[in-house]
């Protein structure tokens, strides 16, 4: 077996990373699966306002033994004004109501052993403060890569308010009870593989699924043998914003950042914190205070460096953020968002070391058009060009009025500005403001969008793509080192923009779906579904061109090659329709655009940076 020594010298990654390789008496971040209390607030509800999360996080590749875990009395914002840590009981400078937290367990190798809060088993945590810490606690060592469950009973009054954090990932054996009384939930100990509670567990793998409290910070004490620990600062572009619980992992991980920091490849799993969530911007991040506090968590960490013997729980930064800090000046979008957040982190975090990950690009997968008819025949003239347009594929209209133009048709393209497809008639011309899309067909049509103009060219229009530049340069110390995820994310037909589903990799129903257009089903056959997971947004098109659109749907599960889908359809669905994933959701934007990655990406993305990146992260 190896020593801490032998296994640094073997391993590069293991040597200069801010630490003595093997130190014992360090606590760091080691848990993967962990995230930041943000989102809805829930409210508790008769029968159900005692509640048991159980969640299961895996360890890093050495031994741990000594924990200690973090309950927070706030929530951060997801969206506009994220991080911003303004979710709360109560409104802000008014506290509302405390939450109870009657116990605490983790269960390692089957054990169940209790937590205590400053000595005490139960503690109650107060809105709008930082929160309670667990102490020390010292179990048998925890073997490499294994799984801890974290239990945790709290409850509070009926309608009373709960900060939100975890959604549950119950095929990974998560589960999240409610009851009316604290012995009823306890019993579940003995049974912990029973099925949540109906209540409670609903929305499974979709934005709408309930996110309970659970522990955000966790640290511990092992055989750290030196390899990098980072905090990483992110949004919703590192942080899972188009996979929500039944996409993990088996490890837990959701989106690309995650997955690839946390892969077995290369120099090995890297320990991780990321301490964003969606929506967060660098300009908000580490500042303000009452209505726009998002310093809570930076205190947390301060809490971390004191009990810690005035060391830092993580070794180097990864820094993700920059999607969000997008403005018209690039001079704003560069030194007064990006970086004002790179200046308070090395104040805050003296000599770390910060590595950069430049954002994703940002394109519309929508034109404008103008429409007119004659009987039957719509005719759409489109001023930028039909370029990734060809016959035989679906269009989706939007915008028309009379409506009737509106919907998804099968279209003939006539020349470089024209198309034509077939509808109800309707009077002549349509008037709005109109816009044909193709679902992310064809990577040739999509359009960039403001400040995201490709190939950069020093205007403020390719924002995005400059910020980019600065940040592989190192430009104004923005950052001590770069890992580029252009490569590994761009269509190979056009810069700067997603892949289309052509593009991707797709596969064809082996058996017929649907029988008469009027019966509904929920799953399909097809030849290979490993190319899928849960939560994938999948467009199933006729065969054997795979251009025309006969039905969209998002995945639940998989069994072999047999997909479910969280919803049903009707639609006839023949032998040989072709099965594409699509890259991106359509966010709800005019135009509608591409910006957060559906699991294929994500998968892409974490195969296409070279697991040798991590050696970046050495000090």
């Amino acid at each position: 077996m190896m020593n801490a020594i032998s296994l640094a010298l073997a391993n590069p990654l293991l040597s200069g990373a801010g630490g003595s390789a093997g130190d014992p008496d360090r606590y760091m971040f080691f848990a993967t699966r962990n995230r930041m209390p943000s989102g809805a607030i829930l409210t508790a509800a008769s029968g159900t306002n005692y509640v048991c999360t159980k969640i299961v996080v895996s360890t890093p590749q050495y031994k741990t033994r000594t924990f200690r875990f973090h309950l927070s009395g706030f929530a951060s914002t997801e969206g506009g004004n994220s991080p911003q840590e303004t979710v709360v009981t109560g409104t802000i400078g008014t506290p509302g109501n405390s939450v109870v937290a009657d116990a605490m367990f983790i269960r390692a190798a089957g054990v169940f052993y209790q937590c205590s809060f400053a000595g005490a088993n139960t503690v109650t945590v107060a809105d709008q403060t930082n929160g309670a810490w667990t102490d020390a606690l010292t179990i048998p060592d925890v073997a490499p890569e294994s799984e801890i469950e974290i239990w945790l009973f709290y409850h509070t009054a009926v309608g009373e308010k709960i900060w939100p954090v975890y959604r549950i990932q119950k095929h990974r054996g998560e589960r999240v009870w409610g009851a009316g009384d604290l012995a009823t939930l306890l019993a579940f100990q003995d049974t912990p593989l029973a099925d949540s509670t109906a209540a409670l567990d609903t929305g499974y793998g979709t934005q709408a699924q309930p996110q309970y409290w659970g522990a955000d910070f966790m640290v511990a004490k092992g055989d750290w043998d030196g390899r990098p620990v980072a905090l990483a600062f992110v949004d919703s572009i590192g942080e899972a914003r188009q996979e929500y619980s039944a996409a993990a992992d088996a490890r837990g991980n959701l989106a690309w950042l995650r997955r690839w920091l946390d892969k077995d490849g290369g120099p090995g799993r890297i320990p991780h914190c990321l301490i964003g969530m969606p929506g967060a911007g660098s300009v908000r991040e580490y500042t303000g205070a009452g209505s726009t506090i998002a310093t809570r968590r930076r205190d947390i960490i301060r809490e971390i460096i004191a009990f810690n013997g005035n060391k830092w729980p993580f070794t180097v930064v990864a820094n993700q953020m920059g999607q969000n800090d997008t403005s018209t000046s690039y001079s704003t979008w560069f030194n007064t968002n990006y970086r004002s957040l790179v200046t308070r982190i090395r104040a805050e975090y003296a000599g770390v070391k910060i590595v950069a990950f430049p954002p994703l690009g940002r394109t519309d997968i929508q034109r404008t058009i103008t429409l007119t008819s004659a009987g039957t025949v719509a005719t759409a003239t489109v001023a930028s060009g039909t370029t990734g347009l060809q016959s035989g594929q679906t269009v989706s209209i939007a915008g028309a009025t009379p409506t009737a133009y509106n919907g998804s048709y099968v279209i003939t393209v006539i020349d470089a500005n024209t198309f034509t497809y077939n509808f109800a008639g309707g009077t002549s011309p349509a008037t709005g403001t109109i816009r044909a899309g193709d679902l992310g067909l064809n990577a040739l049509y999509q359009a960039y969008t403001s400040q995201n103009n490709w190939p950069s060219d020093g205007t403020d229009a390719s924002g995005k793509w400059r910020l980019r530049d600065d940040i592989l340069a190192k430009t104004s110390s923005c950052c001590d080192d770069a890992i580029d995820t252009y490569a590994a994310w761009v269509s190979s037909a056009k810069g700067g923009a997603w892949p289309g589903m052509l593009e991707l990799a797709s596969t064809t129903l082996t058996e017929q779906a649907g029988t008469d257009g009027v019966a509904t089903y929920n799953t399909i056959t097809v030849a290979d579904a490993s190319i899928f997971r849960a939560e994938q947004q999948i467009h199933i098109y006729s065969g054997p061109a795979g251009i025309a659109r006969l039905s969209t749907q998002v995945i639940a599960s998989i069994s072999g090659n047999v997909i479910t889908y969280q919803g049903s359809s009707a639609v006839v669905m023949p032998i040989g329709s072709v099965v594409r994933p699509a890259a991106a959701n359509q966010e709800a934007t005019t135009p509608i655009s591409f910006v957060h990655p559906f699991p294929i990406m994500i998968d892409r993305i974490v195969s296409g940076i070279s697991q040798s990146e991590k050696l970046k992260f050495n000090s």
